[in-house]
């Protein structure tokens, strides 16, 4: 968007004052509405490569303002103010504290309309100051000038609602456990899409520059391939990306932290308000995008463990290796474990009852009641340790494990490989046994890992 910039320091205290003119190309009530809501504040406020985790702004007289600014490096700047006086869309007056309130400045922007345009006008200036705060005031120039650049950059993508799908969801989970269920290619591939979707992920290189490229399938039976090309990843506050296969859109992910819960925003844009308008129509992307959102908190809510893999192998032959006890005794169990026992009775209501004796030489027994059954796409059961006779037994090492284990595997085929998807989630767990279960998920993926590596070698003696 075209900008006129103009930067001017006060002739009458050139150390503590800063005056800055910009002109957007967007109405003035939008840029006033850029400065006060938190959710676009957010996005440009502070220096380049800078994020708001934390922003909060009342637009009233006398209103708190709260920012935590986070440099690249992870320090935390916080940030306070009161709103002094507030013309919409005409003026705003504001203080800022920093600083353990060492450093103080008063702000005054003014917006006028020119012809469709907005002029701001921005005076900062340094009413209070300590000698720790001289590196502060220094950069004070820069740092107003490199977040109206940021500004500038944002005006454009709000002013494209007839071109912009978004939603948001605050879900009760922490913040880095959130990034991880949407960076994580092995939880990614459980929640992803509307529902009834599964998905195949080739490859996906959280980085900038980075591709994810997937296949998702619906429940009619038609895959759609999407690639994606990740632009800015700021962990675990913020993503970028561009997704290049059609149809082509922009979008912006952010990740906010709200008393130890993480609201998720989703801003998808795109290249027409056409554009915009196909993809509602045709592939229902509005209500998709909900539903998405709504399969990452159903996810959380879980705790679930997931993990994935691809076999080189028809889908038949991996879904009868995983059901028939011939087979299962062959692959089933960590590395270095030996089975002495498996059988099975395929059927709802059935078990699959089988022991073993684990590296260390000790003996451990399991079982699996079947819940659901749908050769070759997909498998429900309950997990739980057992005696030697099939009954439910105890833990074999200490800790609150969780008694009992919904299990759901899903086979997907394409392209004459299968992909596994494996999901475990406590049945009815305890605060203790959900907190314990959610600890183990590393030693459960070498677990699995390990079970899985062998079931790979498996399926190719017996093809």
């Amino acid at each position: 968007m075209p900008v006129s910039n103009l930067t001017e320091k006060s002739s009458a205290a050139p150390a503590k004052e800063v005056v800055f003119t910009r002109t957007f190309d967007a109405p003035r009530a939008l840029v006033f509405q850029a400065w006060i809501k938190p959710e676009h504040l957010a996005e440009w406020w502070g220096p380049k490569n800078f994020t708001n985790p934390v922003c909060e702004f009342d637009p009233r007289p006398g209103g708190a303002i709260r920012i935590d600014m986070t440099g690249p490096d992870g320090t935390v700047y916080p940030m306070g103010g009161t709103v002094r006086e507030i013309v919409p869309p005409e003026r705003l007056v504001f203080s800022a504290t920093a600083f353990d309130g060492e450093l103080e400045t008063l702000n005054t922007a003014t917006f006028t309309e020119e012809n469709g345009r907005t002029k701001l006008t921005l005076r900062a200036s340094v009413v209070k100051s300590s000698a720790m705060t001289a590196d502060a005031i220094a950069g004070l120039e820069q740092g107003w000038s490199e977040s109206l650049d940021r500004l500038a950059d944002l005006v454009p993508v709000i002013d494209a609602s007839d071109r912009e799908i978004s939603a948001s969801r605050l879900f009760d989970a922490p913040r880095e456990l959130v990034w991880k269920m949407w960076t994580d290619p092995h939880h990614v591939a459980q929640w992803w899409g509307p529902r009834g979707f599964t998905n195949t992920i080739h490859e996906m290189n959280v980085r900038p520059g980075g591709h994810w490229r997937f296949h998702m399938h619906g429940p009619d039976g038609r895959n759609y391939r999407n690639e994606i090309v990740y632009h800015e990843i700021v962990e675990p506050e913020r993503l970028v990306y561009d997704h290049i296969s059609e149809p082509f859109f922009h979008v912006t992910a952010t990740f906010r932290e709200e008393n130890g819960k993480t609201r998720v925003t989703l801003r998808s844009l795109f290249q027409s308000p056409e554009a915009r308008r196909k993809v509602i129509e045709t592939f229902g992307a509005l209500e998709g995008m909900k539903q998405t959102l709504a399969r990452l908190g159903e996810q959380l809510a879980h705790r679930s463990f997931v993990i994935t893999r691809t076999f080189d192998a028809p889908r038949d032959l991996v879904f009868k290796v995983w059901t028939e006890a011939e087979h299962l005794k062959n692959w089933f169990g960590p590395k270095g474990a030996t089975m002495i026992a498996s059988r099975s009775d395929l059927r709802p209501g059935g078990m699959h009852h089988y022991g073993m004796t684990a590296a260390d030489g000790m003996e451990v027994w399991g079982r699996w009641i079947y819940r659901e059954i749908d050769p070759p796409k997909k498998l429900v059961f309950i997990n739980s340790f057992s005696n030697p006779e099939g009954e439910l037994g105890p833990r074999p090492f200490p800790g609150d494990w969780p008694p009992e284990l919904l299990t759901t595997v899903t086979f997907i085929e394409f392209e004459g490989k299968t992909t596994v998807s494996l999901e475990w989630t406590p049945i009815k767990p305890t605060e203790a046994e959900a907190e314990f279960f959610a600890s183990m998920h590393e030693s459960m993926n070498q677990g699995w890992g390990g079970t899985l590596d062998k079931l790979g070698e498996y399926v190719k003696e017996v093809e």
